[in-house]
């Protein structure tokens, strides 16, 4: 049987403030589904839903919610796999997986991905900063997940982006839960030791056996 549209697209308007879309249309196997689709303003979803249609003949139907009702751990890395492995660079790729290897997946890879929550994900970064692990291993977590939801919710695999209610946690206060000063890098000093100053004032004091001073460098310019 072939695949054929049933409606040309409806929009509406969420509690929220977003604005979702709808196409119905008959599957392979004479079933009716729908298409839907998810974007901040009116205008947005209504593009979607008219390149929808531009293109349905083109290519056989995904199975869109696949990727939301898997646990994260799958999703994440087929999304990896599949997605960023071909345009990134061996070594971000590498990072990228590791970051998900031993910051996310312990938290949250049996988690279904449709149910994990902005709170959940705050919970993740809280353990992570309360185990002692440095900012920036923090922060690779946070911007991992949040490229990851950006792709689900682009993708309309997704009603709601928990990542839209996490931000990451500030420099300082992640650094004062660890018992560490956020110290401005102008405030570092460098401090010479007693035989590193008495190679300086040899050098300094050095002269010629008129008694000018020598330079080694010409600083006159």
């Amino acid at each position: 049987m072939v695949r054929k549209l049933l409606t040309n697209g409806t929009t509406s308007r969420n509690k929220n403030g977003r604005w979702n879309g709808s196409v119905w249309y008959m599957d392979e196997h004479g079933e009716r589904k729908r298409k839907s689709f998810s974007a901040d303003t009116q205008k947005e979803v209504k593009e979607r839903i008219k390149s929808y249609i531009e293109h349905f003949y083109d290519k056989p139907e995904i199975v869109a919610d696949n990727a939301s009702t898997k646990p994260l751990k799958e999703s994440m890395q087929n999304w990896l796999e599949v997605f960023k492995y071909p345009s990134l660079q061996r070594t971000t790729y590498d990072r990228y997986e590791v970051t998900a290897e031993h910051q996310i997946y312990p938290y949250l890879g049996k988690k279904i991905v449709r149910d994990i929550t902005g709170a959940d994900i705050k919970k993740v970064l809280n353990n992570i900063m309360l185990s002692g692990k440095s900012y920036s291993t923090c922060k690779k977590a946070y911007l991992l997940l949040s490229e990851f939801y950006r792709y689900l919710e682009r993708e309309d695999l997704i009603e709601k982006n928990p990542m839209r209610n996490v931000e990451m946690i500030k420099k300082a206060n992640y650094l004062s839960a660890q018992g560490i000063e956020n110290k401005p890098q102008n405030e570092l000093v460098t401090v010479f030791s007693p035989k590193e100053i008495e190679l300086l004032k040899a050098e300094a004091f050095k002269r010629f056996g008129n008694g000018k001073v020598q330079f080694t460098r010409d600083y006159t310019g």
